[in-house]
């Protein structure tokens, strides 16, 4: 066991304890504590049939008359104490059933809630099923593994406890005997708890890849059906599931051996309990009631543990489910500072003093990039793909850290600002407009964080053409946009974002190729959208089609991730090669 999985184990126990006692703490404790008392059950189950089989047998044949009589109060005890039992067992579950859901809600919540202020390039390198899977996973796995380890591992640890307890009150040395194993026994068991959360953390994680791959390919199932390449991709997802079923084995083969082991532990134990007692009754040293007490105890155990290496698995398998999420909950790559300020902007100026910046794994995106953007400026950014323009607009928003170097925005280093503020005064408009599977006006309305009125929503439907379109729906505004918004045209997607980036009415706005994908009629209702919505701000615009930038007031040439032109159209196509390139290359319909 290397040392990061015992770490990891310890983190997921810290974890599960704080969701178990955060909010629900004295009900968990009641749950506890109710379970602990009901090992005691086998012990009373036991004095009782001693305390009938002595008097019984204290009887001689000229009393058996008698005997009814005698045993009217254990008549009368028996099913009392069954009915106590069965008291009990019901408000565990009433308690159980107010407590449980209230804490598997909580760790959704919290889960999600955190996993969602990481960094953009986190949500790049992990599949958006695999996130919602492990969340899901851990929401579930906590309340199983409250179940195996109260109902289960708690419950026995006491009966075994009550068990010696009695079987003291009967003769030391069996007492002795029974606690020895019972102390090996447990040792063993912890011990080989943490090979069991080693094998349980790798299945769980060969689950949460395959159930990501899946989730993926169901995102992708029209590339899948036009290739007609669904073949390919069960045999793609086939290697996926031959893994888990390897890690599946690997732990099982591991869970037989562990019971094959606690069954002749089991074995040795009653075979010396036997011979103790048979030996101390045959002497007169203990009655036959006492017998039957060691044995009813010995039953009750040995069942107990004979199932117990089997739920240790089912235990461990929980926590590996749980354990699944705590890679997720690590340190953010992008954090506000503990004095951040809230980023005020009276003058959206933007300036990059010397900024370089890397994707991981990579050369130097920038180096040492100084530049200034005025406010209320129109600044195109061109170039070829992959020459940084995205880039270059995604850490104004600080999408991604720089490592040297300052980024401002109206004097004010966005570093030193919180994350919220800063990407308020931001409209971003994607060049694949993505909608949430929500109504129409839920969309539009998120603009303003949900505080706009009907005739605000409308207004800006209007400004950005879309109202009409709207309106001749069966629903309206109350039409389900559908998955990314899929139920629409790419061109009313596009015009819902700008109505959305109009209600949020940010004092900067980046557009990344707004309308590269539009037929020529909708991209000229779009850019009549856009006139709109940039008036009176800093705008950044990436696009290839350069006639859409001729009414930039300037324009920044990208190439591998230097600023090699600043100007405007007909300056830079005299002094600039690239961008004269890209202009003549679209002029004769290269591009």
């Amino acid at each position: 066991m290397n040392n990061l999985t015992i770490s990891s184990l310890s983190s997921s126990i810290k974890k599960i304890w704080y969701f178990w006692f955060s909010k629900q703490k004295y009900k968990v404790i009641a749950l506890i504590f109710i379970m602990f008392l009901t090992g005691i059950i086998p012990a009373i189950d036991g004095i009782l049939l001693q305390k009938i089989t002595d008097l019984i047998e204290s009887f001689t044949t000229n009393e058996v008359a008698n005997l009814p009589q005698a045993l009217v109060m254990w008549i009368v005890i028996y099913p009392i104490w069954w009915q106590i039992i069965s008291i009990t067992w019901h408000i565990y579950d009433y308690v159980y059933l107010s407590t449980l859901p209230k804490i598997k809600a909580q760790v959704m919540d919290e889960f999600y809630d955190y996993i969602q202020y990481h960094s953009h390039e986190f949500f790049q390198n992990n599949l958006a099923g695999d996130l919602t899977t492990r969340i899901k996973e851990s929401a579930r796995s906590l309340e199983m593994i409250f179940a195996y380890f109260n109902e289960k591992i708690l419950r026995k640890l006491s009966v075994l406890i009550f068990s010696v307890t009695t079987l003291y009150t009967v003769h030391s040395t069996i007492g002795n005997i029974f606690l020895i194993w019972m102390l090996i026994f447990l040792s063993t068991s912890i011990y080989f708890a943490r090979t069991i959360n080693h094998y349980s953390t790798i299945y769980g994680i060969s689950k949460a890849v395959v159930s990501g791959k899946i989730v993926d390919a169901f995102a992708n199932i029209s590339v899948i059906r036009m290739f007609a390449s669904h073949k390919r991709e069960r045999k793609y997802l086939n290697k996926y599931t031959n893994d888990t079923i390897i890690c599946d084995q690997n732990m099982q083969r591991f869970m037989l051996k562990l019971r094959i082991a606690f069954g002749i532990s089991c074995t040795i134990m009653i075979f010396a309990i036997m011979y103790y007692i048979i030996t101390l009754r045959s002497n007169s040293v203990i009655s036959t009631g006492d017998c039957i007490l060691v044995i009813t105890l010995c039953i009750a155990v040995i069942d107990d543990v004979l199932d117990l290496a089997q739920e240790l698995g089912d235990l461990f398998e929980e926590i590996g489910a749980f354990n699944q999420t705590m890679p997720l909950l690590g340190k953010y790559e992008i954090c506000n500072k503990k004095q951040a300020i809230t980023l005020e902007i009276k003058k959206p100026i933007i300036e990059f003093k010397n900024v370089s910046f890397a994707y991981r794994n990579n050369n130097n995106s920038f180096t040492n990039k100084s530049v200034t953007i005025n406010p209320t400026q129109k600044v195109g950014l061109v170039g070829f793909s992959g020459s940084g323009k995205t880039t270059f607009a995604s850490l104004i928003a600080r999408l991604f850290e720089i490592s040297n170097g300052k980024i401002l925005i109206d004097g004010q280093d966005i570093a030193e600002v919180t994350q919220s503020s800063l990407r308020q005064n931001i409209s971003y408009i994607p060049q694949e407009p993505i909608l949430f599977h929500r109504s129409i006006r839920e969309n539009i309305i998120y603009g303003s964080l949900g505080k706009a009125n009907e005739e605000e929503i409308i207004k800006v439907a209007k400004a950005a053409y879309i109202h009409e379109h709207i309106m001749s729906m069966p629903k309206g505004y109350d039409t389900i946009c559908g998955e990314r918004g899929n139920n629409l045209s790419g061109g009313q997607r596009q015009r819902l974002i700008i109505a959305r980036a109009m209600l949020k009415n940010a004092p900067i706005i980046i557009l990344d190729e707004p309308t590269s994908s539009l037929d020529s009629y909708t991209e000229k209702m779009i850019q009549q959208s856009l006139e709109i919505l940039m008036a009176e701000k800093t705008v950044l615009v990436i696009a290839h089609r350069l006639n859409t930038l001729l009414n930039m007031d300037r324009l920044l040439i990208f190439d591998k991730g230097h600023i090699v032109g600043d100007g405007t159209h007909d300056e830079l196509k005299e002094k600039c090669k690239i961008y004269k390139k890209l202009w003549e290359s679209q002029i004769a319909g290269i591009l």
